[in-house]
């Protein structure tokens, strides 16, 4: 199963499309989103967030943000600042 992504900084979106998963540099420590999870509001720290699609994998430098599971297990990644890794 999949779920909604949308990365977003103050410089517009950066990312939306269907994802597997999503990990992330959580404030308190690394996790992993995946299709159906449960609600959730948390900081993150700068690091690399690596979205998966099938058998791709991108990679976003973030420098800081908050990210939300909404009821809809819709993932909202808010980032001071994301930048693609090639």
């Amino acid at each position: 199963m999949s779920f909604k992504l949308s990365i977003v900084a103050p410089s517009g979106k950066i990312f939306e499309n269907t994802v597997d998963s999503v990990a992330l540099p959580g404030a308190e420590g690394a996790f992993e989103v995946y299709s159906m999870h449960t609600p959730l509001i948390s900081t993150l720290k700068a690091g690399r967030a690596r979205v998966r699609r099938g058998d791709k994998e991108t990679a976003y430098e973030i420098t800081s943000g908050i990210l939300e599971v909404d009821l809809e297990h819709n993932v909202t990644l808010l980032a001071d600042q994301a930048t693609p890794v090639q």
